[in-house]
């Protein structure tokens, strides 16, 4: 198996969350285990910013991470769609 994936992780504040959030990365997490490595965003070696935000306002800041390949989830759908998006990027790399 290839390198592991970093993922730099950014929470919106939790004005208004629709669900647990944390149990949403949780679950990425035990998903992708062994594929990606949640960091703080500012850790070296980022291949990506996972910014899970609550509501679909999605009104986290997200400036400091301009010119970083950003995925943005707001709902449940958003983190199944996130694993099969980083697990069809791993199998192109392992070819």
């Amino acid at each position: 198996m290839g390198e592991t994936v970093r993922v730099g992780l950014k929470y919106c504040g939790g004005c208004n969350p629709e669900y647990d959030r944390v149990a949403l990365v949780r679950h990425i997490e035990e998903s992708l285990q062994g594929e990606i490595e949640f960091v703080t965003p500012e850790s070296e070696g980022v291949g990506l910013i996972l910014a899970v935000e609550g509501c679909s306002t999605a009104c986290a800041d997200l400036s400091a991470f301009q010119g970083m390949e950003i995925r943005v989830i707001t709902n449940i759908d958003g983190a199944e769609r996130f694993i099969k998006e980083i697990r069809t990027q791993l199998g192109s790399f392992a070819d």
